[in-house]
């Protein structure tokens, strides 16, 4: 079976106390919890609803849309992202205050999560960077058929009780897929 891989990760500048953190952080928890293709639909379109607007306050970000060897990325992805939530609070630099999304699914190959996925996606490369490409994509989500999703994730980085990314490490090593948004 083919499978395909979409991402979307962005560095959003906020405040250690703006209220947008907590909610990415109860929605990252109920994410891992939410097993029912129902409450799946449920959760993905609560962090939908809670990301809309907010490619406003981004500053970098990176999307991917893979097909045929869909899984390899999704785990590569995965596990880099489980593996940032270990991360001792040195590690994402001094007066941080960027927090970084990121959206990860796997679907069958050729099935209407994959269609729609391709249609959201496909966008001319002068747009990818923009502000209304991330917006748009952030609203991808509760499109899917999740009868084809075979894994999600929803990661937030660091943690709700560190301050945040600075600017130097996320356009430091590392990062470098990272780019800046326009627009």
């Amino acid at each position: 079976m083919t499978t395909t891989f979409f991402g979307v990760q962005i560095a959003l500048k906020l405040a250690f106390e703006h209220p947008l953190r907590a909610e990415l952080a109860d929605l990252a928890t109920d994410s891992r919890t939410s097993t029912s293709l129902i409450a799946q639909r449920v959760c993905w379109t609560r962090i939908a609803a809670a990301l809309e607007g907010a490619e406003k306050l981004a500053t970098f970000g990176t999307w991917d849309l893979i097909r045929k060897t869909g899984q390899n990325d999704y785990e590569e992805w995965a596990s880099g992202l489980e593996a940032m939530a270990g991360w001792p609070m040195d590690d994402f630099g001094t007066n941080g205050s960027h927090l970084l999304v990121s959206i990860i699914f796997l679907v069958v190959g050729g099935s209407n999560a994959d269609l729609t996925l391709g249609d959201q996606c496909d966008l001319p490369e002068r747009d990818w960077q923009r502000r209304a490409t991330y917006a748009q994509l952030f609203a991808v989500p509760p499109m899917l058929n999740f009868t084809n999703v075979l894994g999600s994730g929803f990661y937030i980085a660091p943690r709700p009780d560190h301050a945040g990314f600075s600017t130097a490490v996320l356009t430091g090593e590392g990062f470098e897929y990272l780019a800046p948004i326009t627009g």
